[in-house]
């Protein structure tokens, strides 16, 4: 069981590092139609796996859901803005910013625990959003440019995880739900203002099968990660989420031909060691707090 959780989560983080080569496919057209397709493709991709799965009565109880369903139309706003940056960033060569700023979630998911929900964090936790904070700074002192792509890319993906905290909802079921809510709203964007060339009048015979590939892309990971996340110690996911954004930044600097700049080298070394003192803290903390946890039920 856990060695097919483990192979279910590196093939979901594979698949999430080299997206920046899939979407890079369909550069030719503009990065919003790209989003439109991608989210009119998921919401068909998830519903069809779950009709097919026997879950589809799961999806439509959380349509009836009246507060569950706003919870996740809100979460939704964030996952369109998440993708579009997302894909912005690869068909405008700033794959390595996506990469450095995925790198940062963990760490920006920790200061929003301990913000908004009163989570308690160790020192090495904390050391290692400073020592984060400072590799960005450095970057924007010393290089003369702010790392903007990267930073919105480090808070975008939280923000949609916060949002989402407080639905408790199937990872799948929900994916279902917020990529439907947008689809209606993707299709009048793409006959409205994406109708010309870069759009619609751009599709050709060859893009067809990338286009409806799309939802694959973007579904199958939530079904591994959600697969290998049930089966696999949290630490272990918590280490192994880190291979997504290296492939990434691989994938960016080998094969688009993206300039690996001493502003970027910088905050890179400063975002690793702040990410070893992050996870040594979080391995110290999880032990003592693991008996705390139980004794207070």
């Amino acid at each position: 069981m856990r060695g097919k959780s483990l192979a279910a989560l590196l093939l979901c983080y594979c698949i999430w590092g080299m997206q920046p080569l899939y979407w890079n496919l369909l550069g030719k057209f503009d990065s919003m139609f790209v989003l439109c397709c991608r989210i009119v493709m998921c919401a068909a991709f998830t519903w069809i796996f779950l009709a097919c799965s026997g879950r589809i009565r799961e999806l439509l109880a959380a349509f009836r859901d009246g507060k569950l369903l706003r919870r996740l139309a809100a979460a939704a706003l964030f996952l369109a803005f998440d993708w579009a940056l997302f894909n912005w960033a690869v068909a405008n060569g700033h794959v390595l910013d996506t990469a450095l700023g995925y790198y940062m979630n963990p760490m920006v998911i920790f200061l929003a625990g301990i913000t908004l929900f009163r989570e308690k964090g160790s020192a090495l936790e904390f050391a290692a959003v400073i020592v984060a904070c400072t590799g960005v700074v450095l970057s924007w002192v010393s290089y003369g440019s702010f790392p903007i792509v990267a930073v919105l890319c480090a808070l975008s993906w939280p923000a949609y995880a916060t949002v989402k905290k407080a639905a408790k909802a199937d990872p799948l079921v929900s994916m279902a739900v917020e990529s439907t809510v947008l689809t209606p709203f993707a299709l009048i964007a793409s006959l409205v203002f994406f109708c010309g060339e870069g759009g619609l009048a751009g599709v050709q015979a060859l893009d067809v099968p990338l286009i409806l590939l799309s939802g694959i892309v973007t579904g199958l990971p939530i079904i591994l990660y959600t697969v290998g996340v049930n089966g696999m110690p949290f630490k272990v996911v918590g280490i192994l989420q880190y291979l997504s954004s290296t492939i990434s930044f691989a994938c960016g600097a080998l094969f688009m031909d993206e300039e690996v700049t001493t502003g970027k080298l910088v905050m890179f070394g400063f975002i690793i060691a702040g990410l070893i003192l992050f996870t040594a803290g979080s391995f110290r903390r999880r032990r003592p707090d693991t008996g705390a946890a139980e004794s207070g039920k």
